[in-house]
């Protein structure tokens, strides 16, 4: 019965992870793409660049909220004798997290100060 409990659990962090992951993604590309043909005056630049700084912060807590999750049932797992418990509860949670803040830092960094060069 916890297994099934615990693979819906994997499941429903999984569909939240990919879904920041998209808007992470797909708004990045599309301020891009704002940015690159679209003729912007300093009022649309600033707005511009507080969309970047959005969605930035948005997909920074979105990931490390999602990660936390995975590393709760990794550590919920233990008990269990399952691959996913072994590698759950093995993995570097905290790196990961730290990996997505650098990302998302470095994608809103550069996207400012391209838009406001």
């Amino acid at each position: 019965m916890d297994q099934h409990l615990n693979a819906a659990r994997v499941h429903n962090t999984e569909l939240g992870f990919n879904t920041t992951r998209l808007v992470f993604i797909f708004g990045n590309l599309a301020t891009l793409a704002i940015h690159a043909f679209a003729d912007l005056d300093s009022a649309s630049q600033l707005a511009l660049s507080a969309l970047v700084i959005i969605i930035n912060i948005a997909s920074v807590l979105s990931f490390d909220t999602e990660l936390k999750q995975f590393a709760a049932i990794g550590q919920d797992t233990n008990d269990e004798n399952s691959n996913y418990a072994k590698a759950g509860s093995s993995n570097p949670w905290g790196a990961f997290r730290i990996f997505c803040v650098l990302i998302c830092l470095v994608a809103a960094v550069t996207q400012v100060m391209a838009i406001n060069a």
